[in-house]
């Protein structure tokens, strides 16, 4: 795990450890650094991460304010990080409480994202997804037909499955291309979620490649949009 991101998830435990709320100060850096066992730079990284994220604000003289409530699962979508990694770095436990796997013919969408022939054989893993045990997101993983032997091995415990495809193959996860469309939850995902039908959702398709560009899983992950802050960094250029 990135240093940073380490500091991040430790801060954000400490913040719900002390049930801290919007307006609460947080401890000088060095303060927090000492409690955290933290080095200044990974802190400062850490926080500054969570700052772009709208989880903390700093004030020129006065210190360093929570600014929302931190039962949000906050990510920045300019790093490529899978489910599991962007609970785990907000401050909670990931885990699962539904696993399938299945054999299907590639429909036209997902034959486009994985480059292959529609009708070929891809797999799919779907699972319901959650963060301290209440289920926050269902997701549905399209694997290439590069990973099938890979594929047999896959069990409910194996939480991460970006973890799982580079332990178990000779892929390295890369980069990917999402895009955000915003749903109401029909029935059969309400149900999931334990939510009421039409609770908003966001729904991520993503078509995750490896480092030298060869498309690995085509997804589409439902989030509950009340549990979830997606943020953007951009520039002019």
């Amino acid at each position: 795990m990135l240093a940073y991101v380490n500091a991040k998830s430790k801060i954000l435990k400490y913040i719900n450890d002390c049930g801290l709320e919007a307006g609460d100060r947080l401890p000088t850096e060095v303060d927090l650094s000492k409690q955290l066992g933290i080095g200044r730079l990974s802190l400062r990284e850490g926080l500054n991460a969570l700052k772009s994220e709208g989880i903390i604000v700093s004030m020129q003289g006065r210190g360093t304010y929570v600014a929302c409530s931190s039962t949000q699962i906050s990510d920045t979508l300019n790093m490529n990080y899978s489910v599991t990694e962007m609970i785990r770095c907000s401050g909670h436990e990931p885990g699962s409480i539904y696993f399938k796997k299945e054999i299907l013919p590639a429909d036209n969408i997902v034959a486009a994202a994985l480059r292959i022939e529609p009708g070929m054989d891809v797999s799919l893993c779907t699972r319901i997804r959650t963060a301290d045990r209440v289920p926050v997101v269902v997701t549905k993983d399209y694997l290439s037909p590069v990973l099938a032997t890979a594929f047999l091995a896959l069990s409910a415990q194996d939480i991460s499955l970006y973890d799982f495809i580079e332990k178990n193959s000779v892929f390295t996860i890369g980069s990917s291309i999402t895009e955000i469309i915003p749903e109401c939850a029909e029935e059969e995902l309400a149900g999931a979620l334990d939510v009421p039908v039409g609770t908003p959702l966001l729904e991520l398709c993503a078509t995750v490649s490896d480092v030298f560009g060869t498309p690995l899983i085509y997804a589409r992950e439902y989030f509950l949009a009340d549990r979830f802050r997606f943020v953007v960094m951009r520039g002019k250029k």
